[in-house]
């Protein structure tokens, strides 16, 4: 227990570096969902530019509160500004998982892409051919990627410059916030993840999950 208190700050550090680099990245960063996106899933998405997600399988959300525990306040806010307030008060309190055509009407994805989807695009495939790694090579016609190549094109089209800017006008003071609170923001995760009943429920959670692999393997 010693050892994963010294390790809880610096996990919680690496995770908040990745919102103030991918959320704050002049790169333009697209989301491939394909399949579930609970917690940490839907918190990387939401962090990208555009997110498109497979209407076949998966449902995205913040479902902290399910677990016993609760979102990040900057995690949380990220989901609120997406969907709107209510809606957004609503499923932190609930740990509302969203099925993929409500995500798209609420905003919290841009579109949703079945296999189905319109015809392969031979030129989006030479190119995901050409990115993809050798163990992903069979997804080079997947129309989910294909749709996210193409947004990731026309983001290319528009000068970097005066997209990086336009991006910081609704990004940049919620990175600010981050980076002049990480310290605080840490310190109330470390508290609040180690009391004994946000202990208890992850524990509860875990043992759940284990049991339902187990009688799944089983049957």
């Amino acid at each position: 227990r010693d050892k994963s208190l010294c390790r809880l700050p610096r996990f919680w550090r690496s995770l908040q570096q990745v919102y103030i680099d991918l959320y704050g990245s002049r790169l333009a960063t697209v989301a491939a969902v394909d399949g579930h996106a609970p917690a940490a899933g839907c918190f990387l998405a939401m962090s990208c530019d555009f997110r498109v997600m497979s209407g076949e399988v998966g449902r995205i959300g913040l479902n902290e509160s399910r677990l016993g525990i609760a979102a990040p306040p900057w995690m949380g806010q990220m989901l609120v500004r997406l969907i709107g307030h209510r809606k957004g008060e609503l499923a932190l309190a609930m740990g509302t998982l969203f099925e993929p055509e409500e995500a798209k009407r609420l905003g919290l994805v841009d579109e949703v892409v079945f296999d189905s989807s319109g015809e392969i695009d031979e030129e989006s495939r030479a190119i995901l051919e050409n990115l993809l790694p050798s163990d992903l090579q069979d997804k080079t016609s997947d129309p989910l990627l294909q749709r996210a190549l193409k947004q990731a094109r026309a983001f290319a089209e528009v000068p970097s410059n005066a997209r990086t800017a336009s991006k910081m006008i609704t990004r940049k003071s919620h990175l600010h916030d981050m980076v002049t609170q990480r310290e605080a923001d840490t310190d109330w995760f470390c508290e609040f993840i180690n009391q004994t009943e946000v202990q208890e429920n992850l524990k509860r959670y875990v043992k759940e999950m284990l049991d339902k692999s187990k009688n799944k393997s089983m049957s």
